[in-house]
Parts: structure tokens; sequence; C-alpha cells
């Protein structure tokens, strides 16, 4: 076979190729010219080479054949990875990513930044007007979601702080210029209810955003930056009432009286350890009672109803169709669940993610998630709404903390979308093709 291969000359390779092209049926409109002068001398000159060029002819084909039928399963993986780029662009679009949106989304956090620094006794009423619209329209998103509608996210603890500001602000402007009526409410409840929202917002709210990695800023995801808004305004309008009251009280008098600010203490008289309902002319003390006001509540929902609404497997073993979601179960399947799993319950990672798949925790799990979430709360209290109230210069180093904590998640989020998203997306759509 060597000497045979020696003795081929480029002619007789020219016309093994155009023989391929042939027998494969392909356009001879590309085969050199050599080749078709070849082609035109008589088989007895090919023989003279002593080279069988059968053999030669069959192999090229055997290679052509296999390299069409690779070009063929490349061109289809090809437009499969395609419609899967467009998938995936069309689901960012459809939740928001567009230049308007993100330009809308940058715009509006450059304003809040304005009025914080130079009006300071305007930013509850943006607080209020852009509340107004960012919450009914998330919650639109929410209970379109699939595959669980999400509305009942709505009573988890944040949520629920947000909408008693905004009754409380609405009461107010009600009160002061609506029914020109300042004794509608009174001072006391209006301390009461500063000295509750006050603990909360830079207590709890403030210490939300450090530790839920969601809580981010994403300009063009109305559902992210409501989120974000939830967590992060609270504590800047608390921050303009605490140190900014004299131009409050100047430009909105018949609102806001805050005559009470100069007697506020935090903890009360029996010490910064007390009995919820204890304190209640307190920070501490109002905050503590008012966070039980929603976590017995929200214990009794889930106990009675909630942990079992997300299930896919009913308690006899049949199949359910579940359509509510939770705060709970959401939470728990963003790794929580095997977190918990491991350190309180010695659970496998195997078995937790298998209870992620079907929502299927148990009461267990549920009281592990409140009591966290309870001592969680009440170290907020004492680590962070304790040193906001008594120092302006630590409020405002959270302030700017916990916005360049936000940002840096939105930017490594957008970072994954124009680097990875698409990488990660298909290796994982085309695994077995590429294993």
């Amino acid at each position: 076979m060597s000497s045979e291969r020696s003795s081929l000359t480029k002619a007789d390779v020219d016309r093994a190729n155009l023989l391929e092209a042939e027998l494969m049926g392909f356009d001879q409109g590309n085969i050199t010219e050599p080749a078709r002068e070849y082609n035109s001398q008589s088989s007895n000159t090919m023989q003279e080479n002593g080279v069988d060029l059968q053999k030669v002819f069959a192999g090229n084909v055997r290679k052509v054949m296999q390299d069409t039928v690779k070009r063929k399963g490349d061109k289809e993986i090809l437009n499969r990875v395609l419609k899967e780029i467009e998938m995936i662009s069309a689901k960012r679009m459809s939740e928001g990513l567009n230049q308007w949106n993100f330009s809308f989304g940058v715009f509006n956090c450059f304003f809040i930044v304005y009025i914080f620094g130079a009006h300071p006794e305007h930013l509850w009423l943006v607080y209020l007007v852009e509340g107004m619209y960012m919450i009914p329209r998330k919650f639109y998103n929410m209970w379109h979601a699939k595959p669980l509608n999400q509305a009942l996210y709505y009573l988890d603890f944040c949520w629920s702080m947000n909408f008693t500001a905004f009754a409380l602000i609405l009461l107010l402007v009600f009160s002061g210029v609506v029914a020109h009526d300042e004794g509608l409410v009174s001072d006391v409840a209006r301390k009461s209810f500063f000295n509750a929202m006050m603990g909360v917002a830079c207590g709890t709210l403030m210490g939300a955003n450090i530790v839920l990695p969601f809580v981010a800023c994403m300009f063009h995801d109305v559902n992210t930056m409501t989120g974000l808004f939830i967590h992060l305004m609270p504590p800047m309008v608390m921050y303009t009432f605490m140190w900014h009251s004299a131009e409050i009280k100047e430009h909105w008098p018949y609102i806001f009286h805050l005559t009470y600010l100069e007697g506020l203490k935090y903890f009360p008289e029996e010490g910064i350890f007390f009995t919820p309902g204890d304190g209640l002319d307190s920070v501490a003390g109002s905050s503590v009672a008012l966070y039980f006001l929603w976590w017995i509540p929200y214990v009794c929902f889930q106990l009675l109803i909630g942990i079992d609404l997300p299930k896919k497997i009913k308690d006899d073993g049949t199949p359910a169709k579940p359509v509510w979601d939770t705060v709970f179960h959401s939470t728990m399947r963003q790794g929580l669940c095997i977190t918990l799993g491991k350190v309180f319950r010695g659970r496998s990672k195997k078995d937790s993610i298998a209870l992620c798949m079907e929502n299927d925790f148990d009461l267990i799990d549920f009281f592990i998630y409140m009591i966290c979430h309870l001592i969680a709360a009440m170290a907020a209290f004492y680590l962070i709404g304790y040193p906001c109230f008594v120092s302006q210069e630590f409020h405002l180093f959270m302030i700017i903390f916990v916005t360049w904590l936000v940002v840096a998640r939105g930017a490594k989020r957008y970072t994954y979308y124009t680097t990875k998203m698409y990488a990660r997306v298909l290796r994982q759509h085309f695994a077995d093709h590429f294993s």
C-alpha cells in the first residue's frame, strides 16, 4: 500500500475527488480543472500507475458521506442553539429587559437620590406615590406568575409592614389635608405609630437588605425593583423623619406634627430585655409588639392552610394540582431547605432536594424557619435599629452600605446576563450532545 500511495499523482487525487462528487451527486462546478482533464483520459492510462483507485474512491466516498452527515447534524444543532437563544432573549424581554425600562429605572434611582439629598422633606411623598404604582404593578405580575400564583407573597412581613406604612401615611394625609382635622389622629397614636415603624424600618427592613440575596438593583425589572423599594425606601424615609424633622414640619405642618421626637426613647424603662407587649412607649417595645402582631397570624395561616398549598403530592399519595405559592416555600426552595436540613435535622442534601421538588415541607421545617425569622428580626432591632436611632452618621452609613450591596448584586446579575447566561443555559439543554 505504501508503494501504491507513493505512486499517486496529483491528477489521480483530483480524479478521485471528481468521482466522489459524481457518486455523491454533487455539483461538479467546484471540481478543479485538472480533474476534468484527467477525467477525459482512458481508463488504461489510470491503470498504468498500478494503483487500485477503486479502494481510494470507496474510502473517500465514505469520508464524504460521514462529513455530510456531520454537517447535517451540526446544522440541526445550530438551529436548536439559535432557537434556544431566541427563547432566552424573548424571556428576558418579557421581563422588561429593554432600553426604555432600563433608562427609566436608572433615571428613577437618580431622582430618588436627588430628592433624598436635596429635598429630604419630600421623600415620604415620593415613597407614597411610587409605591402606589410599583406595588400594584408587581401584584399583577405575581398574580399571573407561573407555575404558581405568587399573590400570597404579600402576606410576608416586609410587605405587610409597607402596607402598614402606606395606610398610616394616607391616614395622616386625610386627617390634615382632606378632613382638616388634625385631632383625628391623636399625638399618642402618632407617637406609637412612629415608634413601631422606626424600629421596623431601621432594624428589620434594613437588615433584610443585607441577608436577602434577591434584594438587588435591576433597573429594568419592575418586580426586582419593587422588592428593593420596599426594603430600602423605608429606612431612607425614616432617616429624613429622624434627622430632617424641622424641614418636614416646615413644609407639611398639617400632616406631620413630630412634636414627640425630642422625648423618644429606644428601650423601655424596664431595660433592654422585656416581655413582648411591655414598653409600648418605646421604639423597641412598639416594634416588637408590631412584629408579633404579624408573626402570630402568619403562623396560624400557615398551620391552617398555607403549608399545604404548593404541595404536588397530597397526604394520601395522589397527585395534587397546586395553585398558590408562599414566601416560606419559595425561600426553602432557594437553598434554605438544604441548610436547615443539614444543620438542624441531619438530613441529606438529596432528601432536601426531593422535598424542594415536591414542596413537601413538614411542620418542623416551618417552625425552624419561623423561629430563625423571629431571632433575626429581634437581633436587627438591637444591632441595627438602635445604632441608627442614636447616630445619624451610622444611619447614613447603613443606607450607603446597603445601597452599595444591592447595586453590587445587580451588577453581578447583569454580568451573568451578558457573559455566562447563554453558555450555561445551552450547556444545560444540550448536555447530551456535549457529553
